[in-house]
């Protein structure tokens, strides 16, 4: 079965209207339903074999993917994965991912999957024939252009709210909180509806400790979820 995705576009660019981020959550959440059941972790091999036809916005593409090759931009710069097309392959986009930056890093291998799958949902339809995006290892923001730093934070929002949707985030977050017992307040957040969060007043070490918990469960970076938490607004003042 194709992962079949529809989301506001112009009829005659398939360019994306702009998208909140909680559209592109909403997408991304369509997207894991399609993939794997329930919670946990999402295998880069098994969004691939997923994701190697989709239907996107009626229109049709195979996705082509590749995990064991080194990947390079146009200056010959080493970058962690790409997205492209080929002007002689009409409704095929290639998705390749570093081996040698992602090797024995499941979780960056994850992240860097979901990202450029975030490519091919939203900018391979409008990109016309040869187009390519990147996602280099260290990439400046003050380097980009406004258009592409949007591209790029679509495209990261998508990934963030495939491996670690809000509400499922939440949920998992409030069991080891309760385990643990931290203090929980009241505040405005995009998890679960009516739940509270993480209170600011917490042990940094305990807040850790459940970070690294929802880390392995999610099969992510620390790193990752701190900022999941943070852009969801699920513990109170963020993780430094």
């Amino acid at each position: 079965m194709p992962i079949s995705i529809e989301y506001p576009h112009d009829a005659r660019t398939r360019a994306p209207h702009p998208l909140t981020p909680a559209a592109v959550r909403a997408v991304a959440g369509r997207v894991r339903r399609q993939v794997v059941d329930g919670g946990g972790a999402i295998e880069p091999a098994v969004l691939a074999g997923a994701a190697r036809v989709m239907v996107i916005n009626g229109q049709s593409w195979s996705v082509a993917w590749d995990f064991d090759h080194p990947v390079h931009d146009e200056a010959g710069d080493e970058v962690l994965g790409v997205c492209e097309t080929d002007p002689a392959m009409p409704g095929a986009a290639f998705v390749s991912i570093n081996s040698r930056m992602v090797a024995h890093r499941p979780h960056l291998a994850a992240s860097t999957a979901a990202h450029e799958l975030g490519h091919v949902l939203f900018d391979v339809p409008a990109a016309g024939r040869g187009a390519r995006r990147y996602r280099a290892f260290i990439q400046s923001a003050q380097t980009l252009s406004r258009s592409t730093r949007r591209i790029e934070a679509r495209a990261n929002e998508f990934m963030g709210a495939l491996l670690a949707p809000p509400v499922l985030l939440h949920t998992r977050l409030l069991a080891l909180a309760r385990e643990e017992r931290l203090q929980l307040a009241r505040a405005p957040h995009h998890g679960r509806p009516g739940s509270p969060v993480v209170a600011a007043d917490n042990a940094p070490d305990a807040v850790a400790g459940i970070v690294a918990a929802l880390a392995t469960e999610f099969g992510v970076s620390d790193r990752f979820i701190a900022v999941r938490l943070g852009s969801y607004g699920l513990v109170q003042g963020g993780i430094a």
